[in-house]
């Protein structure tokens, strides 16, 4: 694997790896096109003279003024001037860490001194409220009024129905589990995040890539089993929501309309999002989910072909079914839009926690 980066140095903008040399210009050699957040048409990836970004910039600015965002706005909300995304995380991940080994007051030093770098100096409460910060900004201006939309339900249904039963399923049986679910998921794509960066973009505003586009970087082993531990992920979290449905319909929190909570937890995962199909709110939330890829990425049934452009994969039980494709870059487009769904599930509940003056990843208390 080839690494570059840009900055100052001796030698000038770039920089190489060691497993890299700066060399003269060979009139020959082969041009190869990279962007670390943009994919490339397919038929520009060696052109010398082709600037995929430009376009797809133009793409991005359309986007933004059809929902009113100026592009001052979305570089601020993209990080474009200051520190990344992956840096962040690195902070909030390292803070996590910290309370969840039980050392609080170094967690805390770590939230005040990110509450600097990151906010301007604003005091950050504890770590949800860092965590919702940061997840908001990364999601981009659809998903977050996805999330408001299903924090305002979530809500609706705790404050109209008699919730005791299940807030005390949530807080002593579920919380744990679930912050560990979505901090495993979250680490995960932030390990890759250099894969995902190539869509992410144009994800956040709801932009699919090109289907004639090619991704600079391809490293599939990384990610292959992305969007099936994403799905499992997912599927097992959207639990929350079935029993909120079964509130709503004015059963008690562990009786579906036909299966109760011990049966409904034994349903394949791709049964798992029927329950609730009745309540808009919660079914935005749940477009991209295909049980097919799971199967298949994790029935080693899923490959990249030679060109390294495509990816192959045998739906069905067990991957066993018939070969179908999608290009690497669809594939990466709907990794990042799976865990975009997460990672709103997440800020929904971290504002539950909040109403109910407890916290989701600890520290200090919200109320």
């Amino acid at each position: 694997m080839l690494t570059l980066g840009t900055g100052s140095s001796s030698e000038g903008a770039f920089s190489c790896s060691e497993n890299a040399e700066f060399c003269e210009e060979a009139a020959e050699a082969l041009t190869i096109n990279l962007d670390p957040n943009f994919v490339i048409p397919k038929d520009q990836a060696n052109s010398l003279l082709s600037f995929p970004r430009l376009e797809q910039m133009r793409t991005m600015v359309k986007a933004m003024e059809a929902r009113g965002i100026s592009l001052n706005q979305m570089a601020r909300a993209s990080r474009e001037q200051g520190p990344t995304f992956p840096t962040e995380w690195a902070h909030l991940r390292k803070a996590i860490g910290l309370e969840t080994r039980g050392n609080s007051k170094l967690s805390r030093r770590e939230i005040d001194k990110c509450g600097e770098l990151f906010y301007g100096g604003e005091r950050l409460d504890g770590l949800d409220d860092w965590l919702i910060r940061f997840l908001r900004t990364l999601v981009g201006p659809d998903y977050d009024k996805l999330f408001e939309k299903i924090s305002k339900e979530v809500e609706r249904i705790i404050e109209a129905k008699n919730a005791g039963g299940l807030m005390k399923h949530y807080f002593g049986d579920l919380r744990t589990s679930r912050r560990d679910a979505y901090f495993a998921i979250l680490t995960d794509f932030f390990r890759n995040y250099s894969e995902f960066s190539q869509v992410l973009y144009r994800v956040r505003l709801g932009a699919r890539a090109p289907e004639n586009a090619a991704a600079g970087s391809t490293n599939f082993e990384s990610v292959k089993t992305f969007y099936g531990d994403a799905f499992e992920t997912f599927a097992g979290l959207v639990e929350l929501l079935t029993m909120l449905n079964n509130l709503d319909a004015g059963r008690d929190y562990d009786q579906g309309k036909r299966l109760t909570l011990k049966k409904y937890r034994e349903l394949d995962n791709a049964s798992k999002f029927n329950p609730f199909a009745g309540n808009a709110a919660f079914t935005d939330l749940c477009v991209e989910i295909d049980n097919q890829i799971r199967n298949a990425s994790h029935h080693r049934g899923i490959k990249l072909s030679a060109d390294r452009h495509t990816i192959l994969y045998r739906a069905g039980k067990g991957g066993t079914g018939e070969e179908q494709s999608m290009t690497y870059v669809t594939y990466l487009d709907r990794c990042a839009r799976i865990f975009m769904q997460i990672v709103v599930l997440l800020c929904v509940e971290i504002m539950m926690n909040f109403r109910q003056g407890q916290t989701l990843f600890g520290g200090e208390s919200t109320s």
